[in-house]
């Protein structure tokens, strides 16, 4: 009597789950994060797609995300089992990738969902790597980093930017206050340094030394009179 009760209902129960199920995803899963599409990335997240699974260039999907400033697929990533601190081929987490490309508000979220971060630490590594996004120097200096300190190699952010030649980086350091007169560890300013670099490289060297200079800095090897020459 209750038989055909039971198969009716369990046969809605099955066309209702059909109606709400999402199909298979149309796009890869990189493709979709890379294009910003939600409703795919939401597919794959539903099929159970291995969001822990690198590319062929080593990167993770939330690494993707996180360079294209996707906030709302980073979020979804990470809600559904994306790991923040995974590294990718080039050992980036996906926080380092976010700042690195100026995606502060990427950032934002991984910190909220309980990202580690050292802002001391990570400001440094952009600055070695040549980044100067005014955005990403602001977040970090807004969580704790100093633009005085000094890292465990007796070195200032501008000593890093000057010994990789990155011009844009320096002038990014100078824009936000650091001081551009700052001895090292072993008492070597900037502009010291900066010369030094000028006889190993052509215009990046001699550019670097002109910025400096023009926005006060002094060698202190040379004399007042010295410095006011040509260089």
């Amino acid at each position: 009597m209750y038989r055909p009760i039971l198969v009716f209902l369990l046969a809605v129960a099955a066309l209702i789950a059909a109606c709400t199920e999402p199909e298979p995803p149309t796009l890869s899963l990189y493709r979709a994060v890379h294009s910003g599409d939600l409703n795919q990335v939401m597919r794959h997240l539903y099929w159970k797609t291995d969001i822990n699974q690198p590319d062929i260039d080593g990167n993770y999907p939330l690494h993707v995300a996180a360079h294209d400033g996707r906030v709302r697929i980073a979020r979804a990533l990470v809600e559904h089992g994306a790991d923040p601190e995974t590294r990718n081929a080039a050992g980036e987490s996906a926080l380092r990738v976010a700042l690195g490309n100026g995606k502060t508000q990427v950032a934002d979220m991984l910190l909220s969902e309980g990202t580690s971060i050292n802002p001391q630490a990570m400001l440094a590594e952009l600055v070695q790597a040549g980044v100067s996004d005014r955005d990403s120097f602001q977040f970090l200096l807004r969580r704790g980093a100093s633009l005085s300190q000094v890292d465990d190699a007796g070195d200032t952010l501008l000593h890093l930017a000057i010994a990789r030649g990155h011009l844009d980086t320096l002038a990014r350091l100078i824009t936000l206050g650091a001081d551009v007169n700052q001895p090292d560890r072993d008492g070597q300013r900037p502009l010291t340094l900066a010369l030094k670099q000028a006889k190993q490289s052509h215009d990046d060297g001699r550019n670097i030394v002109e910025l400096l200079k023009r926005n006060g800095a002094s060698d202190a090897a040379l004399s007042p009179e010295t410095q006011r020459k040509p260089q």
